[in-house]
């Protein structure tokens, strides 16, 4: 047997594409596993079901894009020294009963698909849409938590800019000053950007769009998009305390979600229409 011929039959049984095909999925769906367990035991399941388990049609979207791109890889391309480490990673990450270690393990196998692989590829371009999706199911939630207090008063400051009320820190009053309403974790803006973020992401590596300042602003777009929704949201609870549990959990709460989903797609794929629609 020639060198040639010991080195193929060395090679994987799967292809490196095939083998990130089925990390990112294995990762994606652990972490998914986590924000639905957490709606339902919040929501219950009438409510939760409304708002797809916690689980946003963004990201649900997202992941079947980021496969769609894997399976564009090259079907020959053997593994790569450090993949098989990765792989280990991915897995053992989805054997711990927390989802936070499956999105720490797809963030490692994205930014290292991104940066072993050829620019344009699809497992590069495949990895970017992952690294978005960690963004939302993890590091958004943990820049949250370490920075709760600029980032709720933030959006306390939006509010009280919008409505004319008073506000210290998080913390705002109506207009006669008879409810107090308290922006907590939840009500942040945050989540919302992550998911626009994501969003674009994935339309711009799914469809090629080329990199530019104009690319930017459009993602721009979307995040305020996102905000001014959320802005609107939590002032209609301090207006309209009579409604604040439907508002904050209920129908409301479901409404305001669908709103930013059909801004954010709007925004997004308008400002990709050249890409996605052809159109000039």
């Amino acid at each position: 047997m020639n060198s040639a011929a010991s080195a193929e039959a060395r090679l994987p049984a799967v292809s490196r594409a095939s083998l990130f095909f089925g990390l990112f999925l294995l990762a994606t769906l652990n972490a998914f596993v986590g924000l639905a367990l957490r709606h339902l035991e919040g929501m219950g399941f009438v409510a939760a079901a409304l708002n797809l388990f916690g689980v946003s049609a963004i990201l649900w979207a997202a992941l079947a894009a980021g496969l769609s791109i894997a399976r564009e890889g090259d079907a020959t391309e053997p593994w790569r020294r450090g993949d098989a480490l990765v792989a280990a990673l991915v897995v053992a990450g989805a054997l711990f009963p927390v989802p936070t270690a499956s999105a720490v393990a797809l963030t490692g196998a994205s930014l290292w698909t991104v940066f072993t692989s050829a620019p344009g590829s699809p497992l590069r371009r495949s990895g970017l849409v992952f690294l978005a999706i960690t963004g939302a199911v993890l590091w958004g939630r943990l820049l949250l938590a370490l920075f709760s207090g600029p980032l709720l008063a933030l959006d306390a400051v939006f509010v009280a800019g919008s409505l004319g009320v008073e506000h210290v820190g998080n913390t705002l009053w109506s207009t006669d000053r008879a409810t107090r309403l308290i922006v907590a974790p939840g009500c942040s803006s945050m989540q919302g950007m992550s998911l626009a973020i994501v969003f674009w992401a994935t339309v711009n590596q799914l469809f090629r769009v080329p990199f530019s300042w104009g690319a930017v602003a459009w993602c721009a777009a979307a995040l305020a998009a996102t905000v001014a929704v959320n802005v609107v949201r939590i002032g209609a609870m301090l207006s309209f305390p009579d409604h604040l549990e439907a508002l904050h959990n209920g129908w409301g709460y479901s409404l305001f979600n669908w709103l930013t989903l059909v801004l954010v797609v709007a925004i997004v794929l308008f400002g990709a229409r050249r890409e996605v629609f052809g159109a000039r």
